[in-house]
């Protein structure tokens, strides 16, 4: 196979953890029917972790036991620098934890609260069902955190499942309330993992052969979308053309959130409302989320230009949203152009919070000395 080839990768249907050695785009999963919040979905990950650990990684009958850890070949322990403690699922059509991560319990649960580290701090539980367990953290998580969504098939494409709405106990069932129970004895897959999108299927995002539809770039696989250069400043803005790590897309059509943002020189942006823009701020632009702009803010154009806001319309929208990430990790180089304003990828969404609010593009100035 030519790694060079943009195509999207299925692994039962679920989103894949980065990895550095894969060339292939990657497809990430907005579920609107499992929508949840970020207190949800942090509860949400400690939930399959904790089903994972005292189910699916001991002997029969399964009661789990905390001494059968293995060292970890995808993760360190930020101390020691050996491989982290880590637990893996037995019995593949029952467990809680991704099958792209190897059923690894305590990658799985790191990589969607935390993000994809080479280390994580390691400590062993002192109480709860998981007790004695070994478990890994970081200072900092994801501002949107990925949660599981399981399935009565491995594809996604059967009986959607949900776990209690309290979370009491390790069933499933087939409705969000808890009350008609997947059999005990029944399988069940990890289907995907969750994320947000963002993009209309009507907005269009620079390319490198021009303004290209999201709907028609996610079918065909673009792989060559435009962001701004990692020395870009909104005097100098230039841009690269950058590969593409990921698409996000919605399961199935949704009423969807939107905000329709329409500036002085006649341009339109409808995003949702977790989007981070960029907007000006004297001498320098500063990533918002759309739903914290108002008439009068100004939204900078792919030049560097502000361009004001005259009309902020919070509407809905029935269908599939998207997104997009590059696979440049830098931030400037995470800014993309979408209807002609600059706008930050999927990425500024599942990063650290502290990136959200920090200073983007002085002018001239060394980034050493910007806000952190």
């Amino acid at each position: 196979m030519n790694k060079s080839t943009p195509k999207l990768i299925f692994v039962a249907a679920l989103v894949a953890a980065p990895t550095p050695v894969l060339a292939q785009i990657v497809q990430q999963v907005a579920c609107r029917p499992d929508f949840l919040d970020i207190p949800g979905a942090k509860a949400r990950l400690e939930w399959a972790r904790r089903c994972g650990l005292t189910l699916n990684t001991g002997s029969v009958p399964n009661t789990g036991n905390p001494l059968n850890f293995v060292e970890s070949q995808k993760a360190a322990d930020d101390v020691t620098f050996v491989g982290a403690k880590e637990y893996r699922e037995n019995v593949a059509n029952r467990a809680f934890s991704a099958n792209v991560n190897d059923y690894d319990v305590n990658y799985s649960y790191s990589w969607a609260l935390f993000g994809s580290f080479f280390a994580y701090t390691v400590f062993q539980e002192t109480s709860g069902p998981t007790i004695n367990f070994w478990k890994w953290s970081r200072t900092t998580q994801r501002t949107l955190p990925l949660y599981p969504t399981f399935n009565s098939t491995a594809t996604g494409s059967g009986i959607q499942l949900y776990p209690h709405p309290t979370l009491a106990n390790c069933n499933l069932y087939t409705d969000s309330t808890g009350t008609n129970q997947w059999p005990s004895t029944s399988n069940f897959f990890l289907a995907y993992y969750c994320t947000a999108g963002c993009y209309t299927p009507d907005q269009s995002l620079r390319f490198g052969t021009g303004e290209v539809n999201i709907l028609d770039a996610f079918q065909a696989r673009r792989d060559d979308i435009v962001t701004l250069s990692p020395d870009a400043t909104l005097g100098d803005p230039r841009t690269q053309v950058s590969r593409v790590h990921s698409y996000t897309a919605g399961i199935r059509d949704a009423e969807q959130p939107v905000y329709k943002l329409t500036t002085a020189s006649g341009g339109s942006l409808s995003v949702t409302g977790e989007h981070p823009v960029l907007v000006s701020n004297g001498r320098n632009g500063r990533l918002v989320k759309a739903e914290q702009l108002r008439e009068g803010d100004d939204l900078l154009r792919a030049d560097g230009t502000p361009d004001p806001i005259t009309r902020v319309e919070n509407t809905t929208f029935f269908g599939k949203v998207y997104n997009i990430a590059p696979t440049a990790t830098e931030h400037v180089a995470n800014l993309v152009i979408a209807q002609g304003f600059l706008v930050g990828s999927a990425r500024f969404e599942s990063d650290d919070l502290r990136y959200m609010n920090r200073a983007l593009l002085f002018r001239g100035v060394p980034d050493e000395v910007m806000p952190r």
